[in-house]
């Protein structure tokens, strides 16, 4: 049968199924705590697939699959290293987050610190970083409906646009539920294309002793040709400094312990201990996926040491499927790679309706305003924040894995020490969160402007480590000298 055919059936049939799916929370969603947390109701199985369908975006399968294929194994330190350390944070969180009866993030600032002027504070970051942040998505559906379908880019990300604006506008139940059928297609689609590759090559210790031959340019606009066994060198023979090394997984580390969504997971189980429950299990799941997407950003190297025709690191994984391995599994592993993007994608941009709807709308301007009209303004929020993502996605960044570690760091310099501190620290202040909110803020806006006007992405030092470390002092010193003054 031909390709072409073969690949819009699975498209069509995944089409129908996601929703078919979906519709279904449409169905259950009443009120606003439905529409934001699902009725605070989710069991394990259900938070659990939600947790890892959110949690495995376009980054780990796309931009971590391209960079594995182009850096080698040192890749792992600064991204699968930091993520897991932030689901540790994770942990910690679950312990005390749901003692509080919230909706969203912001929220909780408010109710801990007595401030909405944080709570907008919240709401607007995560509105702003959200709609950068679903660039990634919808970048890395438009790539994989262009080898899919060969159609071009700018139409291809019209079609996640249509799916994501679906599945959110039915609030977190339909996320959910179309979360279980990607969580299902992104594992089957990770273990099936780690399978092909690994049949075709042999096995993993001749995919290592292969890699370690390697040393050409992974593409023809690379800057760098890789000495023989820097695929297998934790800092690559020298092209990535351990300084960097670190601080990007800081940043994705610090990022995901502080990230909404992962925070919002927590505060819709239906209780504590599967909150805790879902965190663990969803870690020992991703481990496993994990070790597939190495297989295939490694073992894509050895199959194929140059790709001629790809021009970024987020193209591989997509274009090994199509061209080097094909098989009657391609549509398969090809919508299994889409579905990361939809299931990341739904859930930032739910949030991301919140923060503007809830944390800034309700909060400031109309505390009463009935719970249907909320959720009519978090649908048009919805449709508004997924065009700007859709229009910034037509000149998308180059790079999935070190663009999002831009975006985390946000949350790590405002988000973290606020939330953590608050729950820990009974001495945490109003004004201490206020001046680590703002200060971390500040520095790392500096932080983003230095790095663009030296126009380089690799700069030694991430901005997340000054940005963190002043936000870390002020939140400790301003909350000691208010705290002793209100004990006064």
């Amino acid at each position: 049968m031909n390709k072409s055919l073969v690949y819009l059936i699975y498209f069509t049939f995944y089409t129908f199924v996601l929703l078919w799916v979906g519709k279904g929370g449409f169905k259950r969603t009443r009120d606003i705590r439905d529409f934001y947390v699902a009725g605070n109701s989710l069991g394990l199985r259900a938070s659990i697939f939600t947790f890892v369908a959110t949690w495995f975006s376009a980054a780990s399968m796309q931009g971590l699959t391209g960079t594995l294929y182009a850096y080698g194994y040192s890749v792992i330190l600064y991204s699968v290293v930091g993520w897991f350390l932030g689901a540790v944070f994770l942990v910690f969180m679950s312990v005390k987050l749901k003692d509080y009866d919230i909706l969203t993030v912001p929220e909780y600032f408010r109710i801990r610190y007595d401030s909405r002027l944080l709570q907008v504070l919240g709401g607007l970051v995560i509105v702003i970083s959200y709609i950068l942040y679903v660039i990634i998505q919808i970048r890395g559906f438009g790539i994989v409906m262009s080898e899919l379908l060969d159609i071009n880019y700018t139409l291809s990300i019209f079609l996640v646009y249509l799916f994501v604006i679906y599945t959110t506008f039915g609030g977190l139940f339909s996320v959910a539920r179309t979360d279980g059928l990607n969580f299902i297609l992104l594992f089957m689609g990770t273990m099936i294309a780690a399978s092909i590759i690994l049949k075709n090559i042999g096995g993993l210790t001749l995919m290592n002793e292969k890699v370690a031959l390697i040393a050409t340019k992974p593409f023809i606009d690379f800057p760098y040709v890789i000495e023989k066994g820097g695929l297998l060198d934790p800092f690559c023979n020298g092209l990535q400094r351990p300084i960097m090394v670190f601080t990007i997984c800081l940043a994705w580390g610090l990022g995901l312990a502080a990230n909404p969504q992962y925070a919002i997971r927590i505060s819709s189980a239906k209780d504590k201990k599967t909150a805790i429950k879902m965190i663990c299990l969803s870690v020992l799941i991703l481990a496993v996926i994990y070790v597939g997407i190495i297989i295939i950003g490694i073992g894509s190297r050895v199959l194929e040491p140059a790709l001629k025709s790809v021009k970024s690191v987020d193209e591989v994984f997509p274009y090994i499927i199509n061209n080097v391995i094909y098989s009657p599994l391609s549509g398969f592993i090809l919508i299994s790679i889409a579905a990361a993007a939809i299931s990341s994608a739904n859930s930032q941009l739910l949030i991301l309706a919140s923060g503007f709807s809830y944390d800034i709308y309700k909060n400031l301007f109309k505390q009463d305003i009935s719970e249907e009209k909320l959720l009519n303004v978090n649908r048009l929020f919805i449709f508004l924040a997924g065009t700007i993502s859709l229009i910034l996605s037509i000149n998308p960044p180059n790079s999935l894995l070190i663009y999002g570690s831009y975006v985390w760091a946000i949350f790590s310099a405002t988000f973290l020490l606020p939330l953590y501190g608050g729950l820990y620290w009974k001495k945490a202040t109003k004004e201490g969160a206020l001046a680590s909110f703002i200060g971390g803020l500040v520095i790392i806006i500096l932080f983003f402007i230095i790095n663009t006007f030296l126009d380089s992405w690799t700069i030694a030092l991430h901005p997340v480590l000054p940005a963190v470390v002043a936000a870390l002092i002020l939140f400790y010193v301003i909350s000691r000298i208010t705290y002793q003054k209100k004990g006064d």
